[in-house]
Protein backbone atom coordinates (compact mmCIF):
# COMPACT_ATOMS: atom_id res chain seq x y z
CA UNK A 1 0.00 0.00 0.00
CA UNK A 2 1.24 3.60 -0.93
CA UNK A 3 0.49 6.70 1.30
CA UNK A 4 0.47 9.82 -0.65
CA UNK A 5 2.02 12.71 1.68
CA UNK A 6 1.05 16.36 2.18
CA UNK A 7 3.91 18.25 0.64
CA UNK A 8 4.44 21.78 -0.77
CA UNK A 9 4.96 22.85 -3.57
CA UNK A 10 8.79 22.49 -4.84
CA UNK A 11 10.07 19.70 -3.45
CA UNK A 12 11.54 16.49 -5.03
CA UNK A 13 10.92 12.87 -4.75
CA UNK A 14 13.02 11.00 -2.73
CA UNK A 15 12.03 7.35 -2.57
CA UNK A 16 10.19 5.74 -0.25
CA UNK A 17 10.24 4.68 3.39
CA UNK A 18 8.88 1.49 4.71
CA UNK A 19 6.85 0.85 7.31
CA UNK A 20 5.87 -3.03 8.36
CA UNK A 21 2.45 -3.33 10.32
CA UNK A 22 1.84 -7.16 11.21
CA UNK A 23 -2.26 -7.82 11.80
CA UNK A 24 -4.73 -10.26 11.35
CA UNK A 25 -8.15 -10.61 9.58
CA UNK A 26 -10.99 -12.39 11.23
CA UNK A 27 -14.00 -12.73 8.96
CA UNK A 28 -16.90 -14.97 7.81
CA UNK A 29 -17.11 -16.09 4.47
CA UNK A 30 -19.22 -18.34 2.43
CA UNK A 31 -18.43 -20.27 -0.24
CA UNK A 32 -21.22 -21.51 -2.82
CA UNK A 33 -19.63 -24.76 -4.56
CA UNK A 34 -21.84 -24.99 -7.79
CA UNK A 35 -21.20 -28.69 -8.90
CA UNK A 36 -21.54 -29.97 -12.03
CA UNK A 37 -23.94 -33.13 -12.53
CA UNK A 38 -24.07 -35.46 -15.68
CA UNK A 39 -26.40 -38.39 -16.18
CA UNK A 40 -24.26 -40.76 -18.10
CA UNK A 41 -25.97 -42.85 -21.16
CA UNK A 42 -25.95 -45.99 -19.30
CA UNK A 43 -28.08 -44.06 -16.13
CA UNK A 44 -25.33 -43.62 -13.81
CA UNK A 45 -25.17 -40.16 -12.39
CA UNK A 46 -22.08 -38.10 -11.73
CA UNK A 47 -21.74 -35.29 -9.61
CA UNK A 48 -18.36 -32.75 -9.54
CA UNK A 49 -16.04 -33.55 -6.56
CA UNK A 50 -15.55 -30.93 -4.12
CA UNK A 51 -12.51 -29.50 -3.20
CA UNK A 52 -10.05 -31.35 -0.94
CA UNK A 53 -10.56 -30.88 2.05
CA UNK A 54 -14.09 -29.76 2.05
CA UNK A 55 -16.27 -32.37 3.10
CA UNK A 56 -18.57 -31.50 6.04
CA UNK A 57 -19.74 -28.06 5.70
CA UNK A 58 -16.78 -26.22 7.27
CA UNK A 59 -13.52 -25.30 5.20
CA UNK A 60 -10.05 -25.64 5.85
CA UNK A 61 -9.27 -22.78 7.64
CA UNK A 62 -11.96 -22.98 9.62
CA UNK A 63 -10.69 -26.40 11.17
CA UNK A 64 -7.27 -25.08 11.11
CA UNK A 65 -7.59 -22.14 13.40
CA UNK A 66 -9.96 -24.79 15.36
CA UNK A 67 -7.09 -26.68 16.02
CA UNK A 68 -4.95 -23.87 16.89
CA UNK A 69 -7.05 -22.44 19.74
CA UNK A 70 -8.10 -25.92 21.30
CA UNK A 71 -4.86 -27.51 20.94
CA UNK A 72 -1.78 -25.31 21.17
CA UNK A 73 -4.15 -22.11 23.35
CA UNK A 74 -6.31 -24.68 25.31
CA UNK A 75 -9.60 -22.66 24.66
CA UNK A 76 -12.55 -25.01 25.43
CA UNK A 77 -15.35 -25.88 22.89
CA UNK A 78 -18.15 -23.42 24.46
CA UNK A 79 -15.69 -20.49 24.28
CA UNK A 80 -15.01 -21.88 20.73
CA UNK A 81 -18.08 -21.91 19.51
CA UNK A 82 -19.28 -18.44 21.30
CA UNK A 83 -16.09 -17.39 19.43
CA UNK A 84 -17.15 -18.03 16.11
CA UNK A 85 -21.09 -17.49 16.05
CA UNK A 86 -19.92 -13.55 17.03
CA UNK A 87 -18.03 -12.91 13.74
CA UNK A 88 -20.29 -14.65 11.70
CA UNK A 89 -20.12 -18.14 11.80
CA UNK A 90 -23.44 -20.60 12.59
CA UNK A 91 -21.71 -23.26 14.36
CA UNK A 92 -22.79 -25.62 17.08
CA UNK A 93 -20.88 -26.42 19.93
CA UNK A 94 -21.22 -30.28 19.11
CA UNK A 95 -20.15 -29.19 15.26
CA UNK A 96 -17.02 -27.05 16.50
CA UNK A 97 -16.03 -30.50 18.81
CA UNK A 98 -16.07 -32.40 15.72
CA UNK A 99 -13.62 -30.19 13.78
CA UNK A 100 -10.42 -31.23 15.99
CA UNK A 101 -11.47 -34.47 16.78
CA UNK A 102 -12.30 -36.33 13.17
CA UNK A 103 -10.48 -37.09 10.27
CA UNK A 104 -7.24 -37.24 11.56
CA UNK A 105 -5.83 -39.52 9.06
CA UNK A 106 -3.17 -36.96 8.07
CA UNK A 107 -2.27 -36.02 11.32
CA UNK A 108 -1.79 -39.79 12.41
CA UNK A 109 -0.17 -40.06 9.05
CA UNK A 110 2.20 -37.36 9.38
CA UNK A 111 3.07 -38.08 13.29
CA UNK A 112 4.34 -41.46 12.92
CA UNK A 113 7.07 -39.74 10.34
CA UNK A 114 8.02 -37.71 12.16
CA UNK A 115 9.00 -40.06 14.64
CA UNK A 116 10.46 -42.21 12.17
CA UNK A 117 13.01 -39.56 10.66
CA UNK A 118 13.76 -38.69 14.15
CA UNK A 119 14.70 -42.17 15.31
CA UNK A 120 16.74 -42.45 12.58
CA UNK A 121 18.14 -38.83 11.93
CA UNK A 122 19.37 -38.07 15.81
CA UNK A 123 22.03 -38.69 17.31
CA UNK A 124 20.28 -39.74 21.10
CA UNK A 125 17.05 -39.62 21.91
CA UNK A 126 15.24 -39.27 25.04
CA UNK A 127 12.17 -41.36 26.93
CA UNK A 128 10.24 -40.89 29.74
CA UNK A 129 7.03 -41.69 31.03
CA UNK A 130 4.42 -40.23 33.59
CA UNK A 131 1.02 -41.24 34.78
CA UNK A 132 -1.79 -39.79 33.12
CA UNK A 133 -5.98 -39.92 33.22
CA UNK A 134 -7.42 -41.18 30.07
CA UNK A 135 -11.42 -41.79 29.91
CA UNK A 136 -11.48 -41.98 33.65
CA UNK A 137 -9.12 -44.32 33.44
CA UNK A 138 -5.03 -44.55 35.03
CA UNK A 139 -2.85 -44.71 32.33
CA UNK A 140 0.51 -44.06 31.34
CA UNK A 141 1.97 -41.19 28.43
CA UNK A 142 5.29 -41.90 27.19
CA UNK A 143 7.96 -39.70 25.78
CA UNK A 144 10.47 -39.69 23.35
CA UNK A 145 12.33 -37.25 21.47
CA UNK A 146 15.60 -35.59 20.41
CA UNK A 147 17.39 -32.55 19.67
CA UNK A 148 14.78 -31.33 16.70
CA UNK A 149 11.92 -33.67 17.71
CA UNK A 150 9.76 -34.96 20.33
CA UNK A 151 6.52 -37.32 20.62
CA UNK A 152 3.92 -38.78 23.43
CA UNK A 153 1.59 -41.77 23.50
CA UNK A 154 -0.78 -42.18 25.77
CA UNK A 155 -2.23 -45.75 26.41
CA UNK A 156 -3.27 -48.44 29.05
CA UNK A 157 0.11 -50.18 29.23
CA UNK A 158 4.10 -49.03 30.12
CA UNK A 159 5.08 -53.07 29.35
CA UNK A 160 8.31 -53.07 27.47
CA UNK A 161 6.56 -54.60 24.47
CA UNK A 162 4.12 -51.78 24.40
CA UNK A 163 7.45 -49.63 24.51
CA UNK A 164 8.88 -51.62 21.36
CA UNK A 165 5.57 -51.08 19.43
CA UNK A 166 5.94 -47.04 19.86
CA UNK A 167 9.22 -47.52 18.25
CA UNK A 168 7.80 -48.90 15.26
CA UNK A 169 6.51 -46.02 14.28
CA UNK A 170 3.83 -47.36 12.38
CA UNK A 171 5.64 -50.09 10.74
CA UNK A 172 4.25 -53.45 11.47
CA UNK A 173 7.23 -55.62 9.82
CA UNK A 174 8.77 -58.32 11.55
CA UNK A 175 12.65 -58.98 10.28
CA UNK A 176 14.72 -61.88 11.14
CA UNK A 177 18.64 -61.27 10.40
CA UNK A 178 21.80 -62.35 11.67
CA UNK A 179 21.57 -59.42 14.54
CA UNK A 180 18.35 -60.86 16.21
CA UNK A 181 19.52 -64.17 16.23
CA UNK A 182 22.96 -62.92 18.08
CA UNK A 183 20.77 -61.11 20.27
CA UNK A 184 18.70 -64.40 20.77
CA UNK A 185 21.43 -66.89 21.67
CA UNK A 186 22.10 -64.30 24.47
CA UNK A 187 18.96 -64.53 26.44
CA UNK A 188 18.64 -67.29 28.88
CA UNK A 189 14.81 -67.46 28.94
CA UNK A 190 14.86 -68.24 25.16
CA UNK A 191 14.16 -72.20 24.86
CA UNK A 192 16.42 -73.78 22.06
CA UNK A 193 14.07 -75.16 20.21
CA UNK A 194 12.51 -71.78 19.49
CA UNK A 195 16.07 -70.07 18.61
CA UNK A 196 16.18 -73.10 16.32
CA UNK A 197 12.79 -72.58 14.53
CA UNK A 198 13.58 -69.00 13.93
CA UNK A 199 16.91 -69.96 12.26
CA UNK A 200 17.08 -68.34 8.16
CA UNK A 201 19.97 -68.85 5.79
CA UNK A 202 19.22 -65.20 4.79
CA UNK A 203 17.25 -62.09 6.13
CA UNK A 204 13.12 -63.03 6.44
CA UNK A 205 10.77 -60.35 6.48
CA UNK A 206 7.43 -60.82 7.53
CA UNK A 207 4.58 -58.29 6.49
CA UNK A 208 2.86 -58.19 10.34
CA UNK A 209 2.64 -59.99 13.64
CA UNK A 210 -0.14 -62.29 12.06
CA UNK A 211 2.33 -63.67 9.36
CA UNK A 212 5.01 -63.61 11.77
CA UNK A 213 3.29 -66.02 14.31
CA UNK A 214 1.92 -68.13 11.15
CA UNK A 215 5.39 -68.99 10.76
CA UNK A 216 6.07 -69.88 14.50
CA UNK A 217 3.38 -72.00 14.12
CA UNK A 218 3.51 -73.81 10.77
Amino acid sequence: MTLKADIPEGSRFKGYKSFFVRDLILAAELVHYRRERWRTPQGKLITAPLPDGVACGFGRNLRRICLALHAQGQVTTPRLSEMLNSIGIEISKRQVLRLPTTRLDPFITEDSAVLHAGLVSAPFITVDDTGARHIRRNAYTTQIGGERFSIFRTGFSKSRLNFLSILEAGHQDYILNEEAMNWLRTQGAVEQAIVEKLVTRSTTIFADQVAFLEYLTG
